[in-house]
């Protein structure tokens, strides 16, 4: 039978060491931010899609509403706040007088028969201001 000397046996301890420890945390700290970043992005555009379909539904909500009016009371109103639950939000109804030659480009005329009515929608939740854009004819002039 053999002795063993127990000088000359080689002891090994498990665990890790502090350097191996450091570098895992940092590995973990660096995973995680990546993730939250990804997450915070991601929330931060879905309350901008809200605010935007929000947005857009006012404006076009308030153009049909200004563009079922005679063309004699289809006038420009001043920035004002939506009511009921969207008081964040403000629109702006703007009107140029247009000809049929050229429905883009204004005229100085109040005698052509088409205005161009512009509904403009902001909020400090939308990231730029909505624009929505219609023609109304005056049907007395045909």
């Amino acid at each position: 039978m053999k002795t063993r000397n127990p000088k000359s046996e080689i002891r090994t301890r498990s665990g890790f060491t502090l350097v191996e420890l450091v570098i895992a945390v940092v590995i973990t700290g660096v995973a995680v931010y990546a993730l939250l970043t990804v997450f915070i992005n991601a929330a931060t555009k879905n309350v901008d899609l809200e605010a935007l379909s929000i947005g857009y539904y006012l404006a076009n909500a308030k153009l049909e509403e200004v563009s079922n009016r005679s063309y004699s009371s289809i006038t420009e109103e001043a920035v004002s706040a939506f009511d009921g639950g969207f008081g964040d939000f403000d629109y702006e109804v703007e009107f140029d007088y247009v000809s049929s030659e050229a429905l883009d480009v204004p005229t100085t005329g109040t005698g052509e028969s088409y205005k161009r009515i512009k509904v403009r929608v902001t909020s400090n939740s939308l990231p730029s201001s909505i624009e929505v854009v219609t023609l109304a004819t005056d049907a007395s002039n045909e």
